[in-house]
């Protein structure tokens, strides 16, 4: 069972209480907003982060800015097709908050507990923003990877020859020294005959079915980078996964959004910032 300190759970359930009444208060939580209106939003914060001059400062506000272009992001998917796509808006905030991280050092010695808190909040949506890319174009991931297993069942082999070695050469690995300069240009055991020549179409298929699949790898990554950092403030998130309920992978938007800014919130007031 989770026991806090009386003035640490105070703190917090003060905190708690007038964050809920400010979001109950709040209009953009009491309907959904066009996208407009969250890009409106996003740019005012990212302009307050301009202006300040603390670092943690700068980097709390972009990174609740960056909460509202993911906002914007889940609006373009629901909403009418924009100018900008939703993928293309949730690659730009990946950018914002890995800026907003590089603003504070959370791992060397002089590293506070905010900066671990806030490093925490940003992998993890960073992680649930590379979960929502690939889902995003998940279609296109399928669609890629039959063609080319397809194309690779239907292509010819290459067909296995002996290495051209020369006697001199045999055991040793080395190349033979009866070979003509275009012959040894070919990999070591290859022949003209053994080269396949590979579409640009499959070339681009493939490198894009690698950008799609990496979105998990990444996902995972920094995932794993968050899980590694909450041991050092176990506290902090456990009392914030008690009042926003745990964030996983499969989290909404909406719900990283809420648990993001309630962390935002506390650290805002921890380290007396705006």
């Amino acid at each position: 069972m989770l026991t806090l300190p009386k003035q640490v759970k105070s703190i917090y359930l003060s905190l708690s209480l007038s964050l809920s009444l400010s979001l109950s208060l709040s209009p953009s939580l009491s309907s959904p907003h066009h996208a407009e209106y969250y890009m409106h939003e996003a740019k005012r914060m990212k302009h307050r982060a301009d202006a300040m001059v603390d670092k943690l400062g700068k980097a709390v506000n972009y990174v609740d800015a960056a909460l509202s272009f993911m906002e914007c992001g889940k609006a373009m998917e629901e909403g009418p097709l924009e100018a900008k796509s939703p993928y293309t808006m949730y690659t730009e905030t990946v950018e914002l908050i890995r800026y907003a991280m590089r603003l504070k050092n959370h791992s060397g010695p002089g590293a506070r507990q905010e900066d671990k808190q806030l490093a925490v909040l940003c992998f993890r949506c960073l992680a649930l923003l590379y979960w929502q890319m690939f889902r995003l174009k998940k279609d296109q991931a399928m669609k890629y990877s039959k063609a080319l297993l397809d194309y690779f069942k239907s292509s010819p082999k290459v067909p296995t020859t002996p290495p051209i070695w020369s006697d001199s050469g045999k055991g040793t690995g080395g190349p033979p020294s009866s070979l003509s300069p275009s012959a040894s240009a070919l990999p070591l055991g290859s022949s003209p005959s053994s080269l396949i020549n590979i579409p640009l179409r499959i070339h681009q298929m493939a490198a894009n079915h690698l950008n799609i699949t990496n979105n998990v790898l990444y996902s995972y990554e920094y995932w794993e980078l968050a899980e590694s950092l909450v041991r050092d403030n176990n506290e902090f998130f456990n009392y914030l996964n008690t009042l926003s309920g745990p964030l996983t992978l499969h989290s909404s938007i909406a719900h990283a959004v809420q648990y993001t800014r309630q962390g935002l919130q506390w650290i805002r007031i921890s380290a007396k910032v705006g």
